[in-house]
């Protein structure tokens, strides 16, 4: 499977996977999760941070490690590129100092790269997106006797999703009017730039949106650059064709990111969809609603036990 829509994003320059709500790095009843599991493991212990993205959860860890006057050996990977840059830019050295960060690693390769007996593995809205028969197993391989393995998910309660359903539907409609070809088109020199701002008119007269998507961000943004659109200049148009080809890429590979988001949701809707980590030795401990701010429904908090399997 090809990751770059995730690369791109990571690279954009953002510290989490739901900058709308988190504007530095996640808080709140998030950090006091993790700062609960820091609390359970001794100084030295070794941990792994699986799917961390741009390392948000790896920074917490050790934010809440320097805290508690510990020290954690933390490897933080991701199938995809992680902008390390960004990070050390927007970090405390003594933080990045704790980890070390390894890109283009699946969960279900995680031996490839870690050889050592790790005391905890942690993920935040990253585990349920893997083959989870395959990641359990390597999960499991890697986890001492007793580790704990500890994990945000996604949840098809949370107002995430019901925000990017309506993300969506309006990026369904957007294909369906044709404003994505018609973008295309000029960019590729195959309607001048009359031709674009009189299909922008076309489509924008011919086609009117449903109500829900007004006060969405995504309409909002298409809708303020279709107008901005139409009222440039011919020349300074022909001029905004790199420009252009940027914002439709982004906006495809954004389109791509959101129907992994619908197709997890689809998966963590099965009340066992976890039971692979069970088949192969997680015993399941604790399972919870994680509410932000004590009202956002955000995910689904879950901790395991990694226990021996008893040989038949």
């Amino acid at each position: 499977m090809n990751h770059t829509h995730w690369s791109n994003y990571w690279q954009s320059g953002v510290q989490t996977s739901l900058p709308q709500d988190f504007k530095d790095n996640y808080d709140g009843e998030i950090y006091y999760l993790w700062e609960q599991v820091v609390s359970r493991l001794n100084s030295g212990a070794r941990v792994v941070d699986a799917c961390t993205g741009n390392g948000a959860v790896a920074l917490i860890l050790a934010d809440i490690a320097l805290k508690q006057q510990k020290q954690l050996i933390i490897t933080a990977v991701d199938i995809s590129e992680i902008n390390t840059q960004y990070i050390k830019e927007n970090n405390p050295k003594e933080q990045i100092a704790m980890i070390n960060f390894k890109s283009h690693c699946p969960i279900e390769r995680l031996a490839d790269l870690i050889n050592d007996q790790q005391d905890a593995i942690v993920s935040q809205f990253g585990l349920e997106y893997s083959d989870l028969t395959q990641s359990a197993v390597a999960l499991h391989n890697l986890m001492k006797e007793n580790g704990e393995l500890s994990f945000i998910a996604h949840s098809p309660k949370s107002a995430v999703f019901t925000y990017m359903d309506l993300e969506s539907r309006i990026y369904t409609w957007l294909d369906e009017i044709g404003l994505f070809a018609i973008i295309k088109k000029f960019i590729a020199g195959q309607v001048s730039a009359n031709g674009l701002k009189n299909g922008i008119v076309s489509v924008i007269e011919n086609n009117k949106p449903d109500t829900s998507y007004l006060g969405h961000g995504l309409f909002q943004s298409w809708q303020k650059t279709m107008f901005m659109l139409i009222k440039q200049p011919n020349q300074q148009l022909k001029q905004q064709k790199q420009s252009l080809s940027l914002f439709v890429t982004q906006h495809q590979a954004a389109q791509k990111r959101l129907q992994d988001m619908l197709n997890v949701a689809m998966k963590v809707s099965k009340n066992n969809w976890y039971q692979p980590f069970v088949d192969c030795g997680f015993e399941l401990e604790e399972s919870n609603d994680v509410l932000y701010k004590n009202q956002h429904h955000i995910g689904r908090y879950y901790r395991f036990r990694s226990m021996v399997l008893e040989k038949p």
